[in-house]
């Protein structure tokens, strides 16, 4: 459990994940963490991001090069978490392109969305917006498609 800042990095937990207390002074799950280099972050049990939770989402590109976070969670959990873009992109992204920002290994669908990302919300960055899916990549995972 992180109940306050930050967990980050690339490796595997081995077990739940929860980031938050639901009422706390705030905690962030950051793959990329203080670096640039956008990571994976991997959890063999459940992710659960609580209210006072954030997900920094570092996505780096220069196209035709894109490099993105992405965190695997075998089941996720999303209870009034914040997400956080962290975007450096140069240029305009080729419309299409997807980026999976949670990778849900479970068969279960992600339970609930981000407070500031609902389903098909979308985010823009300089002449690039994205629109979230919770029901994307193989039917249950977030990502962030490029919309014209």
């Amino acid at each position: 459990m992180v109940n306050a800042g930050i967990l980050g990095g690339s490796g595997i937990v081995s077990g739940a994940v929860a980031v938050g207390t639901g009422s706390g002074t705030g905690a962030f799950l950051a793959p990329a963490a203080n670096t640039k280099i956008p990571t994976t972050f991997t959890t063999t049990g459940l992710l659960f991001l609580q209210a006072d939770a954030t997900y920094i989402y570092t996505l780096r590109a220069k196209p035709p090069r894109s490099q993105a976070d992405r965190v695997i969670a075998n089941e996720v959990t999303i209870s009034g978490a914040k997400f956080a873009f962290r975007p450096k992109i140069s240029g305009t992204l080729q419309a299409g392109t997807v980026f999976t920002a949670i990778s849900n290994t479970s068969a279960n669908p992600i339970s609930g969305t981000f407070s500031n990302l609902p389903d098909g919300g979308t985010v823009t960055v300089g002449s690039n917006t994205f629109q979230a899916n919770y029901d994307g990549g193989d039917g249950n995972d977030l990502t962030l498609t490029v919309v014209p």
